[in-house]
């Protein structure tokens, strides 16, 4: 059966009014997590015997998939999955996970075209089922609902009459792993929440989120097993069952029982709500201006004397004065973007997920040029002697004219799509991939020079790093060289003219995070854990410095450290940023923005600071300057 959109809610005929109890039905409905479609060979098998064990049975009523439904969220695995859903007979729902939009190749976008939404709401039997999606999209970080589905969720629930039972689900679990997890409570208490559903975990687990009950799914994936399976979930009576159903062989005895009765609200949660009394401790300081989007910010922002631009996942480009915050202009693409800006005197380039490149008039806002790839596209410009160069999705990068936006030269066959920013100097450009590959190009001609494999797979590339060019200085001779960090924990070095590795070393667990000091002597590494490197990269050589520790246990998302000749700038998963000493002296002060991951830092001068995180939290800080 095709599947209803979910873009609004579709009430489906129900025997039962809202004011009564749902035992007057019983009724079924197959519960899918964590498919991980193009992961292992037998994925796709045990999604399909899922289906047809589905179809087969009666008492199922309809499906809910509880996100990660593919393994990358490439647009040739959301087209398998839309065929193998054909199979279905009876209606079925879906959300995405983190694996659906974290290496997204098509920049989120193709599960919204093929799906309608990344979100539903469906009743059944008076029962309302709530489904909103999952990120961070295309970035590294702690789990996270985009803002745009916070958004939609509140107004949902609000228009939700009181008395009529919900149920919820998302892909992650509702518990502080989850940045926001308090944002949806709270607004799922303001009515008759019943249950919450999650996956993510592989397991099948009854867990307590703040007084509501809450269950985690198993994977349809079998793994040892000789086949895969998923649960049933039945209301019968005033309880929701839950059984664990392995694929055209046995359903097992019930293994979790909820009862369905009014919420429990005297509980106090506020122990449990983000803490900024950290911001108590620095009170020199301060937010001279914030401002908060609609949707999520997942790019990094770009700023230019009195001019600072942002974009955001509504596909929005956003200019204001450094000064005071005030937008002085904005101009919406076709789709969501994931890419910095980069500003010139005239003008403000920049890609969009609905294929384009534009270069937008730096004081108005309007389009002076743009250029179709045909493809979406979430790579971040460079703009050097007048050339625009950026990566692509689909295995090129490109060199334009920056004037008309005229094409010079495709470089083509690349593997692994691009969302960094490239490094450049006066013979080549270099970009890393989600491919595990880092290439060098020639400037002129587009001639691949060199490439670098680290051959570990997708997982771990220099996909999200910018890579920089620096000179140093070697037995009194000078010389360049190309760094870059690599999910695999490896930052090397490069000879830019042959790609010999002059010096590699993981000894810091760095993850795609790097800053360098306004020299390009010292490089700093943040740590996948607790800490911070200090590297002295003058002389061609990997020569640790200082390590310190910082105040939070891990730290994964790629956000650039900026860095002045006193003061290194650490952005962290949740939303405190940390300024450390360059000494290696420890923490001069810290401050929290919000409770999501920090996505974007730039140092104004003057000591000012403007931050951004994932939830769409925009803000000038102004600290002291010894």
């Amino acid at each position: 059966m095709k599947r209803i959109l979910l873009a609004i809610c579709v009430i489906a005929l129900s025997a039962l009014s809202y004011g009564q109890d749902i035992n007057q039905r019983a009724f079924t409905f197959a519960w899918l997590s964590d498919v991980h479609l193009n992961s292992f060979a037998y994925a796709e098998d045990d999604l399909r015997q899922s289906i047809e064990d589905i179809n087969t049975n009666p008492d199922v009523d309809f499906t809910i998939l509880s996100g990660d439904v593919t393994e990358f969220g490439d647009t040739k695995e959301f087209y398998l999955l839309q065929d193998i859903l054909k199979d279905f007979r009876k209606p079925y729902f879906l959300i995405p996970g983190n694996h659906d939009v974290n290496w997204s190749e098509n920049g989120c976008t193709m599960f919204d075209k093929i799906f309608q939404a990344s979100h539903f709401c469906y009743d059944w039997q008076g029962v309302r089922f709530i489904g909103c999606g999952a990120g961070p999209s295309l970035r590294m970080g702690p789990p996270h609902i985009p803002r745009e589905e916070i958004l939609w969720l509140d107004s949902i629930v609000r228009a939700t009459p009181a008395k009529q039972p919900i149920i919820f689900i998302n892909h992650f679990p509702l518990n502080r792993d989850l940045s926001n997890w308090y944002e949806v409570i709270d607004i799922l208490k303001t009515r008759n929440i019943q249950a919450v559903l999650g996956g993510h975990l592989h397991v099948n687990h009854a867990y307590d989120a703040e007084g509501i009950p809450a269950v985690l799914g198993r994977s349809s994936l079998r793994r040892e097993d000789p086949i895969g399976g998923y649960n049933l979930v039945t209301f019968r009576g005033n309880t929701l069952e839950f059984q664990e159903r392995i694929i055209k062989t046995e359903t097992h005895p019930v293994w979790h029982t909820i009862l369905l009765a009014p919420l429990q609200k005297k509980r106090d949660t506020t122990y449990y709500r983000p803490d900024f009394t950290i911001n108590d401790k620095y009170p020199s300081v301060r937010e001279s201006w914030k401002l908060k989007d609609v949707t999520d910010i997942a790019s990094q922002g770009s700023i230019d004397g009195d001019l600072y631009v942002y974009t955001n996942t509504a596909g929005v480009v956003h200019a204001l004065n450094v000064a005071d915050g005030k937008t002085l202009w904005t101009y919406t693409t076709g789709n969501k973007i994931f890419s910095a800006p980069f500003i010139t005197p005239r003008l403000v380039i920049i890609s969009s997920c609905d294929g384009f490149i534009y270069a937008l008039d730096r004081k108005q806002g309007t389009v002076r040029w743009r250029y179709n790839t045909n493809y979406p596209i979430v790579a971040c410009p460079l703009v050097s002697e007048d050339i625009v160069y950026i990566g692509s999705s689909n295995g090129k990068f490109y060199s334009l004219k920056l004037a008309d936006g005229t094409l010079n030269w495709t470089c083509d066959g690349l593997h692994g799509y691009i969302e960094s920013r490239p490094a450049i100097d006066k013979e080549r450009v270099y970009i890393g991939t989600w491919g595990a590959m880092f290439y060098a190009i020639d400037r002129k001609s587009g001639k691949r020079v060199w490439e670098f494999d680290t051959k570990r797979g997708r997982y771990f590339s220099p996909g999200a790093c910018w890579s920089v060019a620096l000179p140093y200085t070697q037995q009194g001779k000078k010389n360049e060289q190309v760094i870059v960090l690599s999910s695999d924990y490896f930052v090397r070095s490069f000879r830019p003219e042959t790609g010999e590795i002059l010096w590699a070393s993981d000894e810091a667990k760095g993850r795609e995070s790097l800053g360098f000091s306004p020299d390009g002597k010292t490089m700093y590494i943040k740590g996948i854990k607790n800490t911070i490197t200090a590297v002295d990269i003058s002389q061609g050589t990997y020569d640790s410095l200082w390590n310190t520790l910082m105040p939070y246990e891990g730290n994964f998302i790629p956000t650039r450290m900026e860095t002045t000749g006193q003061l290194v700038f650490v952005p962290t998963e949740f939303g405190v940023l940390h300024a450390i000493r360059t000494d290696g002296s420890g923490i001069a002060w810290s401050h929290k923005i919000s409770h999501s991951a920090i996505t974007s830092l730039k140092n104004t001068g003057k000591g000012k600071l403007i931050v951004m995180t994932m939830d769409g939290t925009v803000t000038c800080l102004e600290y002291p300057v010894n």
